[in-house]
């Protein structure tokens, strides 16, 4: 049985992902780890630590359920995860823990923001969108010194 380890952030683009690399024929067992949004640093003002992991962990488990759904009749196995810190690290925790697994990359890409890597020889590689704001905004810069 293969085994694929996925991360996810969105669950209708993972599931378009999934459906291309999991066939019928073989079962598989995939983990799929929730990556939750980043709240932003204020957040600990209203919030504990411990009451922010655990809307992680629902946030998680909610999209990994609807992923589920769609492949059980199927005869595949889920494992659900959660990425608390760096990927890099629960890449590695997860790769000894399931030895020989494939890592699959099924987040959906953010406009203006930039993927953590998930393996250590990975570059973090800022989107198409990234770049072409960052050279409108020097266009734009140099326009107005220029006059």
């Amino acid at each position: 049985m293969e085994t694929l380890i996925i991360y996810i952030n969105d669950s209708e683009y993972a599931r378009h992902q999934l459906a291309t690399m999991i066939t019928a024929d073989q079962p598989t067992r995939c983990v799929l780890v929730g990556c939750p949004p980043k709240l932003n640093r204020h957040i600990s003002k209203w919030i504990s630590g411990s009451a922010r992991k655990k809307w992680q962990t629902q946030w998680a488990d909610d999209r990994c359920s609807e992923i589920t759904k769609s492949f059980i009749t199927e005869g595949h196995q889920f494992v659900h995860r959660v990425a608390f810190g760096p990927l890099t690290n629960v890449t590695k925790q997860l790769q000894g823990e399931f030895f020989g697994a494939r890592v699959l990359d099924a987040r959906r890409p953010q406009l203006a923001q930039v993927q953590e890597p998930l393996s250590e020889g990975q570059q973090a590689q800022p989107d198409l969108a990234s770049r072409a704001m960052g050279v409108a905004a020097t266009t734009a810069i140099l326009v107005l010194a220029a006059d």
